[in-house]
């Protein structure tokens, strides 16, 4: 793996290190190669983005990456990863959970921590088109959570699918309520309505919800409000609370049966590392907790060996290669 995350001195802490990757120009927008159109049972529809290396074959590996909260196939992230893996021989699934990309009408519900069936299609799909191909799964921040739900509270469903070999939850809340009231901290008031903010954004443009709605129920603008008077009751919890017990996967990590890595960043201002050393994990589940990172950050002091300060890029593709090399 690769070495331990050394911070850039001109972003040191979690603060700076969230924000400073967010703004960090580097990122290079890329078409898909071809988009699939993923059914769901109950008449929705997700899409996952597609992008192959220059030579593919029946059995080239395939990543599979999964967006955080309030993004979409063209997060930064998984634009960088897209290209520095296909130029690598893999083939890059982008995943696009309801409601989320340009395609986002085909769904009328929202995801949520929970959504592990979404997931399971999208994997499934991908299984059956490529029998013979290894596929690994990376899913960051709530995306990390809900791969984390579906390891270890579908462990039949995984086991029905081979080809995955091992899966990497990067910056996960496990948590949820700890994280909701971690966030709700006026230290974090920036983060809290960039995220409420382009959530009602997206549910506005897809009309799932209405101006009016908006005004009389998000009386506070903070995720943990928003969860109470929008995700719980469209997702079918009956409160808050109930979806935040219902989908923490602390829940359920001890059960996992598949090789799997959770890296963390003890000063990620979003996740308190406490609840990441709690969690009673099975011993399929390694831990990877970095001094500094921040959430989905890591710029690091150094340049890494594929010349730039992306610490993260370089563990995930240096995970994926080592993945590969142990199931050959």
């Amino acid at each position: 793996m690769s070495s331990a995350f050394e911070p850039h001195p001109l972003c040191p802490g979690g603060q700076l290190q969230t924000v400073v990757a967010y703004f960090w120009p580097d990122s290079t927008p890329i078409k898909p190669d071809e988009q699939v159109i993923v059914p769901l049972s109950d008449g929705d529809a997700i899409v996952l983005d597609i992008n192959h290396p220059a030579e593919p074959s029946p059995r080239t590996p395939i990543v599979y990456l999964m967006h955080g909260l309030g993004g979409d196939s063209d997060s930064t992230y998984k634009l960088r990863l897209a290209s520095k893996l296909t130029k690598l021989g893999m083939c890059v699934i982008r995943h696009n959970h309801r409601g989320a990309g340009a395609h986002g009408k085909l769904a009328r519900r929202i995801y949520h921590s929970g959504s592990v069936g979404d997931v399971l299609a999208g994997l499934q799909t991908v299984t059956e088109r490529w029998p013979d191909s290894p596929l690994l799964v990376v899913g960051f921040s709530l995306s990390g959570t809900i791969l984390l739900n579906l390891l270890g509270g579908n462990v039949k469903d995984i086991r029905e699918l081979p080809q995955i070999k091992s899966a990497l939850a990067v910056c996960p809340p496990i948590d949820l309520d700890l994280s909701s009231r971690t966030i709700n901290q006026f230290s974090n008031r920036h983060l809290d309505l960039f995220y409420v903010r382009g959530l009602l954004k997206q549910l506005l443009e897809r009309s799932v919800v209405d101006a009016e709605f908006v005004a009389r129920k998000m009386s506070r603008l903070s995720l943990r409000h928003f969860d109470e008077v929008i995700t719980a009751p469209l997702a079918g919890f009956l409160n808050r609370e109930h979806y935040y017990d219902s989908c923490s996967p602390k829940h359920v990590v001890g059960n996992i049966a598949l090789p799997t890595l959770v890296l963390a960043a003890a000063d990620d201002p979003i996740i308190p590392v406490s609840s990441v050393f709690r969690a009673p994990y099975s011993t399929k589940t390694l831990l990877s907790v970095q001094n500094s990172g921040g959430h989905l950050g890591f710029i690091s002091k150094e340049r890494t060996p594929q010349g730039d300060n992306r610490w993260l890029d370089y563990f995930v593709t240096t995970w994926v290669h080592e993945q590969l090399r142990a199931c050959a």
